[in-house]
């Protein structure tokens, strides 16, 4: 093997090391300033009315049977990943389904318990359908707060139904939700094999993203669809899908670990010999370098107002760090853990969360709130849990599991729910 080779794959190993959260390399001594990590999962009491579950009933849509059941089955599978609802089981329902028809008889459904029913239709005619959605607040009468109807494409029965649940939580909370987003991850094959694939934030429509050769990884959505590194025996570029894996950022070292702010693009490279971060616009001109520190600087992700989260180890152990777009006001966030990784910003501009990988027995998922310093954890005794993305609404965080999977949780860890079978990393979620 050529001494550049070698050298450039030690590199990697070391900077991926930082990326990936390998809990075999790098252990070192807590230090003097960073207290452990919190140690339990914090109980909430779902009986306080502020934090009541919503009661939600939803029998199978009237029509092509089939479809119908599809159809219903997408919405109570999307109320139920939110953790805003509890979803009423069709087998309590004493309503007389036939005889309502697309309408309710309140009572039938304030005797199970039910708060709000979605009724609806689906009628095929060849492969088209036409879909007409009822949602109607028991305690508001036989009338519908919201109806709509959806004509289109067969393969459009799954968009409609979330398209339909994000104008209920809407109704109901005045912000939509995150229905029908997806995510993006990478999954190892094999030896000297990784892809990158793209699923439904429900796991619905796997698809591979990246060419199906060599080592891709360390994906994202940005401008143009999906981007993502490519790790070459002479080093590592970062690319987007579909472009027959065309080098966007190049040359000399290691290029990887890109996010989006805006509309530039920002990344970690060794391009000047140390991993450092740098900006650059999507066809990978007008580079500017972020940082500069003998510390090793990776990961970097992009908060709504642009700052920009990323992991350091320039005191000592690696911690998330927080910077402005152009580099400027370089701080560290978190002072509890002796490994912290792969941060992520809450998309909504209104909070200031931040989810990262923490170590301490076992690698596990929590978050901190720059406003006050509070740290929650969202895994615990669960096996490794890593690589967390907030939904585009906030409300969902998404992290890959030994478990065997994806899992989503809400923001306090409860409600865990694995979506996406199989081997996963560095998951991301699409806004």
């Amino acid at each position: 093997m050529k001494k550049t080779t070698r050298a450039l794959v030690a590199l990697a190993l070391v900077c991926l090391t930082f990326v990936l959260v390998d809990p075999g390399i790098g252990r070192g001594q807590q230090q003097k300033d960073e207290a452990p990590l919190p140690s339990s999962t914090p109980i909430i009491d779902v009986s306080s009315p502020a934090q009541a579950l919503y009661r939600i009933a939803v029998p199978d849509l009237l029509g092509t049977p089939a479809l119908g059941s599809q159809g219903s089955g997408v919405l109570r599978n999307d109320f139920s990943l939110v953790s805003l609802f509890k979803v009423l089981d069709p087998a309590s329902f004493v309503a007389d389904l036939k005889a309502e028809g697309l309408g309710i008889t309140p009572t039938s459904w304030q005797s199970v318990g039910a708060q709000g029913v979605i009724k609806g239709e689906v009628r095929e005619t060849g492969s088209t359908i036409s879909v007409t959605l009822q949602f109607f607040e028991i305690a508001r009468g036989t009338a519908p707060t919201l109806k709509r109807t959806y004509n289109g494409n067969v393969s459009e029965l799954r968009a409609y139904m979330h398209s339909f649940a994000n104008e209920v939580i809407k109704l109901l909370t005045g912000e939509a939700g995150a229905f029908g987003t997806r995510l993006v991850f990478a999954r190892r094959q094999g030896p000297g094999r990784k892809d990158v694939y793209v699923a439904d934030f429900d796991g619905a429509n796997l698809a591979r993203a990246s060419n199906g050769r060599g080592v891709s990884m360390l994906p994202t959505f940005g401008a143009g669809g999906v981007w993502y590194s490519v790790l070459t025996p002479d080093g590592m570029f970062i690319t987007r899908a579909g472009s027959n894996d065309k080098p966007f950022i190049k040359g000399a070292g290691l290029h990887m670990g890109v996010s989006f702010c805006g509309a530039r693009m920002v990344f970690s490279s060794t391009r000047d010999g140390n991993s450092e971060i740098y900006s650059a616009n999507p066809d990978g001109s007008d580079i500017r370098r972020l940082t500069n520190d003998p510390g090793i600087d990776v990961s970097p992700s992009c908060s709504p107002s642009g700052t920009i989260a990323f992991v350091s180890n320039r005191h000592g152990s690696p911690q998330i760090w927080t910077m402005d777009s152009n580099g400027g006001g370089q701080k560290r966030v978190t002072y509890k853990g002796e490994y912290n990784q792969t941060p992520a910003w809450c998309p909504d501009p209104k909070k200031q969360l931040i989810a990262f990988t923490g170590r301490d027995t076992n690698m596990d998922v929590f978050t901190i709130n720059l406003a006050n310093g509070e740290y929650t954890r969202i895994t615990q005794a669960q096996g490794t849990n890593k690589d967390p993305a907030f939904s585009p609404d906030c409300r969902m965080l998404a992290f890959a599991s030994s478990r065997g999977g994806i899992y989503v949780s809400n923001p306090q860890g409860l409600n865990q729910i694995r979506v996406v079978s199989g081997a996963a990393e560095t998951v991301r979620w699409s806004r």
